[in-house]
Parts: structure tokens; C-alpha cells; sequence
């Protein structure tokens, strides 16, 4: 922490002098204890038997937005706006840090290509970048310390499908699957990581649109996730990114719960930027969302048009009171002998939500079953004081967020118990308040070169026999 320092704030106008402690940010371990500030956290080798690593999410505003809207900088000096002023910032920031698993957003692909690619190079970084489409010239990268991962799969996601009305942006997605890369004996490895990004359309007024791409996007996590588990290997799951929604607002409300009744939705409501509640007539999202030649269905999973044929007609359908019937009969009552000894046969209950299928509670309902957990909780530690990722000249809030895959437990009289599978989150990096950030005179400034703050999680992961 730095002592009481004065500074002039320029916006708002109402605030002329502010005497405060400016709060750097600092890193919190699971337990709520707190390390020193700017004090990287350590990313090596845990226990044998767990694989610990960091993952950044940063939107690190392409210089051509930036200049395309002055009105929402005019808070700003010049000299922190201009671009070899903030890249030295963002190189800075990455090097402090050094996560094993970089995500960036609004990367200007000459910028990236030119300046900031050959650095994470230079520091150990593999990259994969996808540029929007259209006449957009930023887009989103995904960067890993390739002495800790391998690739083994990429999908670099287009975001805009002629003919369908509500994917008409030239939005992108990256999506990897990384092993990791451990000491551990030759029969021992770490579970396979789909880490996937984007950055989701800004208009307020839009969340049609916004959740059409969400979907799309966990279509293509949940793909990966299933081709894992054909051939019997777990897969984590760390989806982050700017969303652009608002926490606990309906598309918010989806990634967390999994599933979201959206038939007949305010459209302004899905992301809660802006509030349009006096509308009389206001735009809403109906049902289907998405054409089925787009081949992803309300699960968010593709489909192939043999899946969507009727089952054979030799197939014999059994009536749940038939099946009940059954389970009092010997051959389900009595223990197999030598049961224990059958490969792969353990005495642990099997996690029932894994047996369900996917499917939506009701019609016009969107679902997923990857059971995400977010890694900031949106509050201060501690207090009731909001946490931001971003703050320009009209106004401050939370959009960015880093989710990691977990699994839940049901416990009869009980609320759901979210609990870890094999991913474990064990530590962060602390956001600070809008208030935090003006006494800072706003964002971009002197200390954190964009107008969002970076996201930095740490999560364990277990070292599994193979």
C-alpha cells in the first residue's frame, strides 16, 4: 500500500482535489490471506501429485478503438494514450505477472504481429491469434509457456454465419486443448485443458446477439470436452474473455447455472449494460434462437442430421414403472463376486450429475453441462464494495471474467454445494472499486496501460495414472 498521495482528478468535474491511499493490487490466496503487492505468484510445481498454473484474461484496447472514441477518454492525459507509451505498460504487466496461459482481447493484429508477439516469444510464449472479420483489425490471441503445455487441438471460431440474423458480427473465438507438461513418471499425466476466449459484441441493446455467440462459442468447448471423453480421458474447462454483460444478469446467469429460459427476453436485459426498462415496445429474443442449419441445438452441442432422425423403429422402448420393477430382482441386489477386481471398478458413488443428460428444464430454454464457476466473486474481499474490470469516461463496471470447469453436488435438504473436480482455483489477483480507479485519475493511466484491468487466476490441477 503507498501512503496518502494528492491527486487532481479531472472526472469527475465535481471532484476537484482527492486526498486517498491508493490501494495497489495485491494477491489473495484462497484462505483470504494475502500476499505482498506486485508480488508475482509462484506458478512452479506443487505436490507430485497436483500441477499448478496461472491464467490472465486482458483486454488490452486496440489503439484504433481507442482513437475511434476519444469521448470516452477525455479524462486522460495524452501522453498515457499514446500506444508505444501503453505497450511498454501491457509488456510490463505480463513480465510482473508471467501466467502460464495468456488470453489477450483487442489485440490490433499490427500491433500484436509486430510488437508484442516476438516479446511472449522472447519470454517463453507460444501464440495463436484470430483476427475479427470484416474491416475490423483487432482480435483475440491465446498465449501458453510451452515449456508447461503442448498443444494438442485449435478452433479459431468465426462468430458471423450468413443467413443467420443474429450472427451477423465480425466477432472471434480461440479455442485450445492443452496438455500439461509435468515431471511426473511416464504413467502419470495431467488432465487435458480446453481453455477457450473471446470477446462478445458490445451494443448494450444487443444481448440476442451476444447470447447467439455465447452459444456458439460453449458448442465448440463442449465439442472438445466430448472428444476427450470418447477416448476416457477428463477434461477442464477455462472459458474467459470481455462478455460484455453485467454479473448476475440473464447471460451471466447462463454460464453459471447452465441453463436460461430466454423466450420473450428484453433484449437490453440479457446483459444488463444498459437499462431500457421505459421502453414500451421493446426488442425481445424469441424462439428458436438459432436456425437448425446451424447444426447446434438448445444443449449448446452440435448435431449431425443423423441425430436428429427418430430411433429405429426396431428398438424396444421400456416404461419407467417396467424398469422400477427390476430393482429388487436378484440379479441387482447381489454383489458380483470378485467385483473389486474389474479394472476401473471403484467403491466411489458415480457423481449422478455426470449421468444426466443434457437438456433443458423447459422449451425456448438454452442449456450447457460444463459447470462453470467464476473465478472473482465481483465484490472487494471482505466488503460489500463492487469490484470493476473497466472504467472509461462514462462510467465503470464488471464485464471481463475468468471461468474454470467444476462439478456439483446435490445434498438432499440442502442448496447445491458447488465443489472442484480435478480443477481447484487457489488463488487471484485483486480488482479494485471505481472509486479506487479515479483516485488513480481513471483508466488508461500511468500504472494499467488499457481501459480494463487484467484477470489473474491460479488453479490446481490434479496429476491423474493414465
Amino acid at each position: 500500500m503507498l501512503g496518502s498521495v494528492l491527486y487532481y482528478a479531472l472526472y469527475p468535474l465535481s471532484r476537484v482535489i482527492i486526498s486517498v491511499s491508493v490501494m495497489w493490487r495485491v494477491w489473495e490466496d484462497l484462505d483470504g490471506t494475502q500476499a505482498e503487492p506486485s508480488v508475482p505468484p509462484t506458478t512452479g510445481q506443487g505436490p507430485e501429485s497436483v500441477f499448478e498454473f496461472t491464467v490472465m484474461s486482458y483486454n488490452i484496447l486496440a489503439q484504433y478503438l481507442l482513437e475511434g472514441h476519444p469521448e470516452l477518454y477525455i479524462h486522460c492525459s495524452d501522453k498515457v494514450l499514446v500506444w508505444s507509451t501503453r505497450l511498454k505498460g501491457i509488456i510490463q504487466e505480463i513480465k510482473t505477472w508471467r501466467p502460464d496461459i495468456l488470453c489477450l482481447q483487442e489485440a490490433q493484429e499490427i500491433h500484436f504481429q509486430k510488437q508484442l508477439q516476438p516479446v511472449l516469444s522472447d519470454l517463453g510464449y507460444t501464440c495463436v491469434y484470430k483476427r475479427r472479420t470484416g474491416s475490423k483489425t483487432d482480435g483475440c490471441a491465446v498465449c501458453y509457456q510451452h515449456s508447461r503445455f503442448f498443444q494438442l487441438s485449435v478452433s479459431l471460431l468465426e462468430l458471423r454465419r450468413e443467413g443467420c440474423e443474429l450472427l451477423d458480427r465480425d466477432n472471434v473465438a480461440i479455442v485450445l486443448l492443452l496438455q500439461p507438461v509435468t515431471s511426473q513418471s511416464p504413467d502419470q499425466t495431467g488432465t487435458p485443458i480446453c481453455v477457450a476466449t473471446t470477446h462478445l459484441l458490445f451494443n448494450p441493446r444487443r444481448g440476442d446477439i451476444k447470447l447467439a455467440q455465447l452459444v456458439m462459442v460453449l458448442a465448440e468447448v463442449d465439442n472438445v470436452v466430448r472428444r476427450c471423453k470418447a477416448i476416457g480421458r477428463e477434461c477442464e474447462v477455462v472459458l474467459c474473455g470481455d462478455f460484455n454483460s453485467f454479473p448476475n444478469m440473464p447471460l451471466y446467469q447462463f454460464i453459471k447455472t447452465g441453463q436460461l429460459y430466454y423466450h420473450g427476453l428484453p433484449t437490453w436485459m440479457i446483459s444488463g449494460q444498459e437499462d431500457l426498462s421505459h421502453q414500451t415496445h421493446p426488442r425481445r429474443v424469441y424462439a428458436p434462437l438459432l436456425p437448425s442449419s446451424l447444426g447446434i441445438n438448445d444443449n449448446c452441442q452440435y448435431v449431425t442430421a443423423k441425430q436428429t432422425e427418430s430411433p429405429p423403429s426396431g428398438k424396444l422402448k421400456y416404461s419407467q414403472g417396467f424398469l422400477l420393477q427390476l430393482r429388487y430382482c436378484p440379479g441387482a441386489c447381489e454383489r458380483p463376486r470378485d467385483l473389486a477386481l474389474i479394472p476401473g471398478v471403484t467403491d466411489n458413488t458415480p457423481d449422478q450429475h455426470e449421468k444426466q443428460p443434457c437438456t433443458p428444464t423447459f422449451s425456448n430454454t438454452v442449456c450447457h453441462c460444463l459447470n462453470l464457476s467464476s473465478a472473482y466473486s465481483h465484490f472487494i474481499t471482505g466488503t460489500d464494495r463492487q469490484e470493476v474490470t473497466t472504467l472509461h469516461s462514462n462510467a465503470g463496471a464488471t464485464v471481463d471474467y475468468i471461468f474454470y470447469s467444476a462439478r456439483t453436488e446435490r445434498i438432499r435438504g440442502q442448496t447445491d454445494k458447488r465443489l472442484h473436480g480435478g480443477l481447484e482455483q487457489i488463488g487471484r489477483l485483486a480488482l479494485l472499486t471505481e472509486d479506487d480507479l479515479w483516485s488513480l485519475r481513471g483508466l488508461p493511466n500511468e500504472v494499467f496501460p488499457s481501459d480494463h484491468l487484467s484477470l489473474l487466476a491460479k488453479f490446481k490441477l490434479r496429476i491423474s495414472p493414465l
